[in-house]
Order: structure tokens, then C-alpha cells, then sequence
């Protein structure tokens, strides 16, 4: 086996979503909070600038132009319930407060990084 082979999950419980949650400069951390007390292991903050036409912005509600993508990896048994509460938790029901979605990770590249992934720990079995 080639240390560049594809590592795919094989059953349900390996299954990885990615939470993709845009907010305001200064609420990234209030996400990864959220994302980490519903076991979230990896969380990424990412800084972004919207360039999008202000009508654009308005319509999802995203105003300024400062902002955080913040990046969660979960289990996708977890990540509906994951969503609801980042929703909550930042009251996305009000216009500008932000915008989250879910991306399904089919597969990753190296046993490391979908231990990483995955798991708390590192270690080799």
C-alpha cells in the first residue's frame, strides 16, 4: 500500500461532514465553542473578505464584509444536530448574523490525517 492511497470510509460511522460557517469578524471562536462541546475534534478558523454585491450580501444576510469561515469536522450522524445549535447559539434566524451549510467529505488522502480527523488521539493502534 502506497503512503499516498486513498483512505475511504467504509461504514456509517465513519462518515465525515464538514461544517462550513461564515460569521462576522470576532464570532469564530463562539463557533468552534459550540462545534467543540457536540464533538467536533478539528475546528479551522479561516479570515475572509466578501466581495460579492452588496444585493447579494443582503439577501444572505451577511452585511460586512470582515469575516470568519470557520471550518468543523464531524461524524455525519452529528452534524444536523451540530447545525441546528450553531444556528441557535448565533441566531442565524436574524438577518446578518451569518450563514452555515454542510459539505459530505467522501474520502481522505493518508491514514494520518483521517486519524486526525477522526479521532482525539494520534497514536498508532
Amino acid at each position: 500500500m502506497s503512503s499516498y492511497e486513498k483512505i475511504s470510509a467504509v461504514n456509517s460511522s465513519e462518515r465525515l461532514d464538514i461544517i462550513v460557517t461564515i460569521v462576522s469578524k470576532g464570532k469564530g471562536e463562539g463557533v468552534v465553542d459550540i462545534a467543540r462541546e457536540s464533538g467536533a475534534l478539528v475546528n479551522i478558523i479561516c479570515h475572509g473578505r466578501g466581495t460579492a454585491p452588496s444585493s447579494i450580501l443582503e439577501m444572505l444576510g451577511l452585511g460586512a464584509t470582515e469575516k470568519e469561515v470557520v471550518l468543523s469536522f464531524t461524524k455525519d450522524e452529528k452534524s444536523e444536530e451540530l447545525l441546528e445549535k450553531i444556528s441557535k447559539g448565533l441566531e442565524f434566524a436574524k438577518p446578518g448574523h451569518g450563514i452555515a451549510f454542510t459539505v459530505p467529505l467522501q474520502s481522505v488522502a493518508g491514514i494520518m490525517a483521517f486519524k486526525f480527523l477522526t479521532t482525539d488521539s494520534l497514536e498508532d493502534d
